[in-house]
């Protein structure tokens, strides 16, 4: 660690009068872990970039099981990335609102889809990753599906006159929210 132009002020206990070094520069030294201390890169395919998973994955001398479990980490990536995409289309059709309305269900609704859509892929991975299903079904099947749903709800809040996506959810959310008041 090297200083410059500084003071260095050293005041221990021991010490009548603190020590003081002015200087212009000075190597302070920083003793560093042990390299040996730190696991292995690359366990589990958390810490592999794609090129190395595309590379693993179509490797014929590689085990079965790695390969499998780099597809699935490749596919899951990827999904999860491009789905990305399809989040600006789903917030604007859930987050407004039917007309006099002032429910959240909407933004409920979004957080609930997002995250069932998250484990669905992580479940698919892991089956991908087992061998049990390819990866590529495992994980694009769903992906169509979120990314089908954020267009069609899109196209009805952009282009459907007096269209709300979750309008019949709403009415239902009403009605059952009244009658619990009711009943309280």
């Amino acid at each position: 660690f090297r200083l410059s132009n500084g003071t260095l002020i050293n005041n221990a206990p021991d010490f009548v009068t603190p020590r003081v070094l002015t200087f212009t520069s000075h190597d302070l030294p920083i003793p560093l872990p042990k390299y040996e201390s730190f696991r292995t890169r690359g366990g589990l395919n958390l810490e592999r970039t794609l090129p190395e998973l595309v590379r693993i994955g179509h490797d014929a001398h590689a085990s079965e099981q790695d390969r499998d479990t780099s597809r699935a980490a490749f596919h899951f990536r990827l999904a999860e990335v491009l789905s990305m995409f399809f989040l600006p289309l789903l917030a604007l059709a859930l987050g407004v609102p039917p007309k006099r309305s002032t429910s959240a269900l909407g933004v409920f609704l979004s957080v609930v889809m997002v995250v069932a859509y998250h484990k669905v892929n992580e479940y698919g991975q892991a089956l991908g990753g087992l061998g049990k299903i390819d990866p590529f079904f495992a994980l694009w099947v769903p992906f169509t599906i979120f990314a089908g749903i954020c267009v069609w709800m899109f196209y009805v809040i952009a282009f459907v006159p007096g269209g709300q996506p979750i309008g019949a959810l709403e009415r239902v959310f009403s009605k059952a929210t009244k009658l619990i008041g009711r009943l309280l």
